[in-house]
């Protein structure tokens, strides 16, 4: 290190304002004598002597500075280089960091080529783990490829602009990359999910065309794709008459398509299939429904539903999309009882209209008793009606809150997992139902934002986005009985509602009691020290996911950012929430440095898409 050629000098300064023979001058308003003027010029000189030295040694201290944090940097780098030198993974055998990086890397996720894949990342950290990555077929074999992500620079997309055709050198490096990630696989078994159902289809082609030779290891395969060529569909038609590892296949249209354009007459070759997602159900011969385990469909009468249950003994899941058109309501056919020991139930009501919006929840659940039920979903949606643009409406939606109370005493289940969403429940059904899932850990519950169509035409353009006439269920009566109780005394007492709660998702709407919410959250989530399980015997929370339903962001009159959730979240409780234009922060979002607990609460809200 060079050394300085002047010696810095570092003794106080007097300030001239504090000087006695300055001050008088300063106060005096006139010019000085010239004996006075001598003095100040040649003090005048000296301040800028001083300040062109200070201003030196400054600029000598950020060279030297700028020296040290360079070596500080190699220093660090050779520090790096030294401890992985003797880091005892080094003693690990390639045969084991093998099952480490398989175990890593569940999937490669292809997005836009910002985005590096798991699998690319192991390889780039030095060349020992690059050759063990390269010699490991199955990190490179599972692929998530999402091309309606927001953040996707491949196909810009806009809502109310057409997407321009995708960058042709773009597209050939994305494609590129997916086909070295197949080449690199080997014969390892493939696990595919592709979700491409924007404009243009050129690019979703090619992607589909890279995979349609390896139909061979397929062993799962998911397809949420718009409009493709004929000659991909041919291809992918020819690819599904060899896959015999295939396990699980999942074929999505777009939103209120009923038709994929794939045919699915190819199951003599999928000796392994058991899981089964198909948008219309048809009466397919070939179909191994037998070995079945699960599968989701939809339906357009309650024969279809009837003849899939007999025809799948082993289901563990059942999703069904459950249209209300008029062959379904009006059809005298009722599904005949049976006991199943299905696991998880989802019911997806489509095209909601009128008052029998949920015939075909209630047929299902007054026919089936399904004691091993874990997980019970059931989603809908009653949607806001125009006479005119100045004269909204809400549809009225029944809600068969007996049959669905039916089925859960019958089943005597002990139900895990329970989301209900679009549903016209009033508070007292919201709490008879979660009284009979004590075991519940996680709950959901989604406000509908139309059902109550009273006095809606009184308020007109100025408020047709408002909260007037919505479902609100999740109310202060609703929060309280959600509240941990200190103690329960009485020979009568009833018992806390939800004990095993750990995950609590509400959607709702404008008018939201924050306070009571707050308070009751604060019963369930005493602090980062609570024990698992509170003194009184309740599960202590983990996850919260407050999200307003709201429609047009001037509209709204919701917290933009309350304070209470941000403290629950230094505190370490997983917080999710959204006022209905922006989510400020998510589960996966840890705010607390250092915070280790690791719970993946990232799942979709929006799951079920695919109809």
């Amino acid at each position: 290190m060079s050394k300085t050629s002047h010696t810095l000098n570092l003794s106080p300064l007097t300030p001239l304002w504090e000087d006695p023979n300055i001050v008088p001058l300063l106060r005096s308003g006139r010019l000085p004598s010239p004996l006075e003027l001598k003095h100040l010029e040649a003090l005048l000189f000296q301040v800028d002597s001083c300040i062109d030295e200070d201003e030196k040694h400054i600029s000598q201290l950020y060279s030297q500075i700028s020296q040290l944090r360079e070596r500080v940097q190699i220093l660090e780098f050779n520090q790096q280089i030294l401890e992985s030198l003797s880091a005892p993974i080094r003693k690990t055998p390639p045969e084991l960091m093998q099952q480490i990086f398989e175990l890593a890397v569940d999937t490669n996720e292809f997005k836009d080529l910002k985005s590096m894949s798991s699998a690319v990342r192991i390889s780039s950290v030095c060349a020992q783990w690059r050759s063990i990555a390269h010699a490991t077929p199955r990190i490179w074999s599972g692929f998530l490829i999402d091309l309606d992500g927001p953040k996707n620079s491949i196909q810009p997309f806009s809502a109310n602009i057409p997407p321009p055709p995708p960058n042709k050198n773009n597209s050939k490096l994305f494609v590129d990359s997916i086909d070295r990630h197949l080449r690199l696989s080997r014969d390892a078994e493939l696990h595919l999910d592709v979700r491409a159902t924007r404009d243009p289809s050129e690019l979703c082609s090619q992607i589909l065309e890279l995979f349609a030779p390896h139909a061979s290891r397929w062993r799962s395969a998911k397809f949420k794709v718009g409009p493709i060529s004929g000659d991909t569909q041919k291809r992918l038609q020819v690819a599904l008459q060899t896959t015999p590892r295939l396990k699980s296949l999942h074929i999505y249209a777009l939103q209120g398509s009923v038709d994929s354009g794939i045919s699915l007459d190819f199951f003599e070759s999928c000796p392994e299939l058991k899981e089964l997602s198909a948008i219309q159900y048809k009466p397919h011969n070939g179909i191994p429904w037998l070995q079945l385990t699960s599968i989701h469909f939809a339906v357009s009468r309650i024969a279809e539903i009837d003849t899939v249950l007999d025809l799948c003994p082993k289901l563990r899941s059942l999703s069904l999309i459950v249209p209300t058109a008029s062959t379904l309501e009006t059809s005298s056919s009722e599904i005949v009882p049976k006991t199943l020991p299905i696991r998880t139930l989802t019911i997806r009501s489509r095209s909601v209209a009128g008052g029998r919006a949920q015939t075909g929840v209630q047929r299902i659940c007054n026919a089936l008793t399904l004691p091993r039920l874990h997980s019970l979903t059931i989603l809908s949606s009653i949607y806001r009606k125009y006479r005119a643009i100045d004269e909204p409406r809400h549809e009225i939606g029944y809600w068969p809150q007996a049959a669905v109370e039916g089925m859960l005493v019958r089943s005597a289940c002990k139900l895990e997992s329970l989301r209900l969403e679009g549903v016209p429940l009033d508070t007292d059904e919201a709490i008879r139902l979660l009284r009979l899932t004590p075991h519940a850990g996680k709950v959901s519950l989604h406000e509908c934002p139309t059902t109550d169509p009273e006095d809606l035409s009184e308020r007109r353009i100025e408020r047709v986005g408002d909260d007037i006439g919505a479902n609100h269920f999740v109310t202060e009566d609703l929060l309280k009985d959600l509240r941990v109780k200190s103690e329960l005394s009485g020979a009568e007492a009833i018992p806390h509602l939800l004990p095993r709660l750990r995950r609590l998702e509400l959607k709702v709407n404008e008018s939201f009691p924050l306070d009571a919410y707050m308070s009751m959250i604060r019963t369930r989530w005493p602090g980062p020290d609570a024990p698992r399980v509170l003194p009184t015997g309740v599960d202590r929370l983990d996850a919260v996911s407050l999200v307003y339903r709201t429609h047009e962001c001037d509209w709204i009159d919701v917290p933009d950012n309350p304070d209470v959730l941000l403290k629950l979240k230094a505190e370490g409780l997983l917080v999710k929430y959204s006022d209905g234009c922006d989510t400020h922060y998510e589960y996966k979002d840890k705010y607390r440095p250092g915070h280790s607990e690791s719970i993946d609460y990232s799942e979709s809200s929006d799951e079920g898409d695919e109809d």
